[in-house]
């Protein structure tokens, strides 16, 4: 359409007229500089041709080089899977070794399959006769009857008690008395107070000094507002316009031997 008649009429042009001198210069590819060398495999080599030497193999090198031959037996690729088999290989009869390799391998002597989920019971075991002694464990456990009085609901209170009478009218020794008494606190241990306090008449009555009401009262709102100033932290015409006096400026100078003169390049 439009673009190819404004390309066929650029293409018309003369080279003069449609660059530069200078583009053409930037145009043009760069050289090679003297004595470079196309083969060259490194930018580190010295800057120097090497004379070209004819090289000469050894025979080992030769035998390396060569490739690998296959095997003299070697055969191609079958054409189909059906092999071929000769009539000597169908008579063929395997050895003994053979044979005994080819046998699958036996279990151990002591093992045992996995029995059946539904166990056949032989008719021996049918007609068997469980033994006193199996009898007497299958039995439940019994327990005795409480000691409980017949003429008395549950309770565990009145039960008979098992401590003899002779246990009943012992006495303890010295000894065990005293190990038996509990462990006395410190003479000087204090118990801890109980919550409400016992307050004693003469603290009732006392009235409290008017430094004391003073400093209980909470400030209100109206002191904070008389106490804040706006102006606190503004800065006065006259504190702008002051001026420090010799000794200030005297004892606000750095020490001397912290002073360091800079060295100006000459």
């Amino acid at each position: 359409g439009n673009s190819r008649v404004i390309i066929d009429s650029i293409m018309a042009f003369p080279a003069e007229l449609l660059c530069s001198e200078r583009i053409a210069t930037l145009s043009t590819p760069k050289g090679l500089p003297e004595g470079s060398v196309d083969d060259w495999r490194s930018v580190y080599w010295i800057k120097r041709v090497w004379p070209s030497r004819a090289v000469e193999l050894t025979a080992r090198q030769e035998v390396l080089s060569q490739h690998k031959r296959l095997h003299p037996q070697y055969t191609q690729q079958r054409t189909t899977p059906i092999w071929v088999v000769s009539p000597a290989a169908k008579q063929a009869m395997p050895s003994a070794r053979i044979q005994s390799l080819s046998s699958p391998k036996q279990p151990h002597k002591d093992y045992q399959p996995c029995s059946e989920v539904m166990r056949r019971v032989p008719y021996s075991a049918q007609r068997a006769t469980a033994t006193w002694r199996t009898c007497q464990l299958a039995r439940h456990k019994t327990y005795p009857p409480l000691p409980i009085r017949s003429n008395s609901q549950w309770d565990w209170g009145e039960w008979h008690s098992d401590i003899s009478s002779a246990a009943k009218r012992a006495t303890t020794s010295p000894r065990v008395q005293e190990l038996a008494e509990s462990k006395r606190f410190h003479q000087a241990y204090r118990c801890a107070r109980e919550p409400q306090w016992p307050v004693s008449q003469l603290v009732l009555g006392h009235t409290a000094s008017e430094q004391l009401q003073k400093l209980a009262q909470a400030k209100s709102r109206h002191e904070d507002k008389a106490d804040y100033d706006p102006r606190a932290w503004q800065v006065s015409r006259a504190a702008l316009l002051a001026q420090a006096s010799p000794r200030i400026n005297e004892l606000s100078a750095p020490l001397p031997r912290k002073c360091r003169v800079k060295k100006v390049a000459s």
